[in-house]
């Protein structure tokens, strides 16, 4: 990992959102969009988060990250009619200062209701409390959430779920096993019913072959990503 690049040009204004496609299969249209994290160099050396969030937590920039993030995404859909989410941690929505920041850049923003954060299933399940503040907090706003990887970790997924989500994103590992195992199946068909109960989307996440598709196509699932739709780029899809 090329640390030592990354250091010596490294600030906050060079992470940049990039964009992934969320997909309605249904009308094979863009639904969404994730806005997620990038180090571009000034010689337009590109890195992910796992290459650079040593420096963030180093720096103790964390908070600045995600606020960050958050405030060029919604400049870049400002005047733009489309949804899009970004990403936050457990120390994230902890953090009542990171949500009085969101929150008041959403007081003059056109059609909030359009911006959401994803949050990891493992920081919502060990994070209960704080992320039904959290979510109180931000329908006031208009901001859902969604919460992300569902299905990866072990946990209460009925109480999560009871929460006011806007969203579930399945774990992609969860689904790659769906043709190995029926009670992966009957595990998803059992969280998509909980789901549309509560008016909540499904997401099937990290798609990244057609076979996958094929297989997602078959169950109530209506909105999916990954590589076999786009690669995050730096700019989003023509609808």
């Amino acid at each position: 990992m090329p640390v030592r690049e990354i250091t010596e040009s490294y600030t906050l204004d060079c992470i940049v959102p990039y964009f992934q496609p969320i997909v309605d299969m249904r009308t094979e249209r863009v639904w969404r969009y994730e806005c997620l994290a990038r180090l571009v160099t000034p010689q337009q050396k590109i890195f992910m988060p796992s290459e650079f969030l040593h420096l963030i937590e180093r720096n103790q920039n964390i908070h600045a990250l995600a606020a960050t993030m958050f405030c060029k995404s919604a400049a870049y859909f400002e005047d733009n009619n489309i949804a899009w989410n970004i990403n936050l941690n457990a120390e994230d929505i902890t953090d009542p200062r990171l949500l009085h920041t969101l929150l008041g850049q959403l007081v003059d923003y056109t059609n909030p209701s359009r911006v959401s954060v994803e949050i990891s299933a493992e920081a919502a399940l060990n994070h209960h409390c704080a992320l039904k503040t959290f979510i109180d907090k931000s329908i006031e706003s208009g901001m859902g959430v969604f919460i992300d990887n569902l299905g990866r970790h072990s946990g209460n997924i009925r109480k999560l779920m009871s929460l006011p989500l806007r969203g579930i994103k399945l774990d992609g590992g969860l689904l790659k096993r769906l043709s190995d195992s029926a009670e992966v199946e009957d595990f998803i068909l059992g969280i998509c019913d909980m789901a549309y109960e509560s008016h909540i989307s499904i997401v099937a996440e990290h798609i990244e072959d057609d076979d996958t598709l094929d297989k997602i196509r078959h169950l109530p699932i209506h909105y999916a990503q990954g590589f076999v739709f786009s690669k995050p780029k730096s700019a989003p899809l023509t609808h």
